[in-house]
């Protein structure tokens, strides 16, 4: 996989965090008056609804030889996945304190997928990104902002990617989830882990590393674009600028320790041997809104590079390697920001 927003976010709430790097508190003794700190914790109550946008492209461009050498797959495939999802927050279940219960439904959901080669498997993966049109999924959050319960997601895709990319998404609520308990403040930074599990090579960690730039009117990505005549209408009675935490995020991919034979468990009790390396990293750019804590919007880029050969009890081998570039943007509808 490598929509590897899920790391930055929910998958964070339940990382085991780093030794935290805080020059701000360091700080603390020298200055006059401290920095006052804020949580960057989503807010929800029940009967909220909000409305997100979402562009998510991937790039692949891998290879396969062995016994599964196929010579006229494509060497590059790109996919764009565009949706409009409705956010809604349902009543707290009273059997579990301080969980947060949350409806999603997808009211828009187009892809678009294209090869340099024939893929006969493009139509079928556009249809699986569009079927999510319409569908809806029910979500349970701990305090932490982790997500622990997930229901109707298993009824809408099959396909491993296509469920790892609707997951995305719900991720992005709890950008600052990962910060230091007790809020944080500006010129803060705090790091965090959480282990690759799903890769075919053992040991590696996703290490996450967070700064609290500074505090900056709220936007959405494209900052620049024009305005739409109902905006700047709706513009003259909108109440005063929301303010924003600014937050950058890198992600890489690391080994902690070294380790003689890198096969997942998983793949050793089906038989097979995995040899190789695989490498990741990812930048983000996050606005945590400072009064509801939602994040406003967050843009992402990433890449991964993987040379991963994996043989059977029987001396049969497939070698995998290539490249994925990832991009995307995820933005609160302006209305949603300003409660109305």
């Amino acid at each position: 996989m490598f929509l590897v927003l899920w790391s930055l976010s929910s998958a964070a709430g339940a990382q085991k965090k780093a030794p935290e790097k805080s020059p701000a508190k360091a700080q603390q003794g020298s200055t006059a008056v401290s920095q006052p700190r804020v949580s960057l914790s989503p807010r929800f109550s029940p009967g909220q609804a909000l409305r997100y946008t979402m562009e998510f492209e991937t790039t692949t461009a891998t290879s396969r030889s062995g016994m599964a050498k196929d010579p006229q797959g494509p060497a590059k495939l790109v996919i764009d996945w565009d949706a409009t999802i409705l956010l809604e927050v349902l009543p707290a279940d009273p059997s579990a304190p301080g969980s947060i219960r949350l409806r999603t439904k997808y009211e828009k959901s187009t892809a678009h997928v294209t090869s340099d080669t024939f893929d006969p498997a493009a139509a079928a993966t556009e249809e699986q990104y569009q079927n999510l049109e319409g569908k809806v999924v029910e979500f349970t959050l701990d305090a932490n902002g982790k997500v622990i319960s997930v229901s109707g997601l298993e009824e809408i895709v099959d396909g491993e990617k296509t469920v790892e990319a609707a997951r995305d998404w719900i991720a992005q609520l709890s950008a600052g989830s990962g910060a230091p308990a007790g809020g944080v403040t500006v010129g803060q930074k705090w790091s965090s882990e959480q282990p690759a599990a799903s890769l075919p090579v053992a040991g590696m960690v996703w290490r996450t590393e967070s700064e609290y730039l500074r505090d900056e009117i709220c936007r959405p990505p494209n900052p620049d674009a024009a305005p739409t005549p109902s905006s700047v209408e709706s513009a003259e009675n909108r109440e005063p600028a929301e303010t924003c935490a600014v937050i950058l995020t890198r992600l890489n991919l690391v080994r902690r320790k070294p380790v003689r034979d890198v096969t997942p468990e998983e793949y050793r009790k089906s038989g097979v041997q995995t040899a190789g390396k695989w490498d990741g990293s990812a930048e983000s750019l996050s606005y945590i809104s400072l009064r509801t804590g939602l994040a406003v919007s967050i843009t992402q880029t990433g890449s991964e590079e993987m040379d991963v050969t994996l043989t059977t009890g029987k001396n049969i081998s497939m070698r995998y390697a290539g490249t994925i570039l990832s991009r995307s943007q995820v933005a609160l509808v302006a209305d949603d920001l300003h409660g109305k």
